[in-house]
């Protein structure tokens, strides 16, 4: 929706960053594996296949702050005034929280955006342990605000990794 194929200058630096990580990771991951650690998919497909799905669980949980910081400027840019003009605005289902930059948007999203519940025990300075019941808000979502969405990454790399592992069984014979 954004109404330019130039990127605006808000979003340089989440678009640069979310564009590079796959890439980055997938390709030293790829190196480190072979030329320091001697796991090739030929001679080692099991160990190399699981090093692979832990590199692209590590890629995931790299990208999702990105991506979340991203999709956050990108709305920012499209329900600006610029884009939307002086008519009734951009219509949206669920409310966008300000973009302020990458770092400063994280740290909005994890120390001050939103409220979350924490139990609290009968001593003082302990945390997270449910003796008494009592609920105890905070400002902020925590780091978990971050990662939100990481249950279907992971669910889908199981899905993929378990593909190929059962896939991988049944090309036994030759290559044609």
């Amino acid at each position: 929706m954004l109404p330019s194929y130039s990127c605006p200058p808000s979003l340089a630096i989440p678009t640069v960053l979310h564009s590079i990580v796959s890439p980055l990771i997938t390709q030293s991951t790829s190196l480190l594996l072979r030329s320091r650690l001697a796991i090739d998919p030929i001679l080692t497909p099991m160990t190399f296949s699981a090093a692979t799905f832990c590199t692209s669980i590590v890629e995931l949980f790299v990208k999702l702050p990105i991506e979340t910081v991203l999709r956050r400027g990108q709305m920012s840019v499209v329900s600006s005034s610029k884009y939307v003009g002086s008519g009734k605005g951009l219509q949206r289902i669920v409310d966008v929280g300000p973009y302020r930059g990458t770092l400063s948007t994280m740290w909005l999203i994890a120390q001050e955006e939103g409220v979350s519940k924490e139990s609290v025990t009968g001593k003082a300075g302990t945390r997270g342990v449910k003796k008494s019941g009592r609920l105890s808000e905070r400002n902020g979502q925590g780091i978990e605000g971050l990662w939100r969405g990481w249950r279907v990454g992971i669910w889908g790399l199981v899905g993929i990794w378990g593909a190929a592992a059962l896939g991988g069984a049944a090309n036994s014979g030759g290559e044609f």
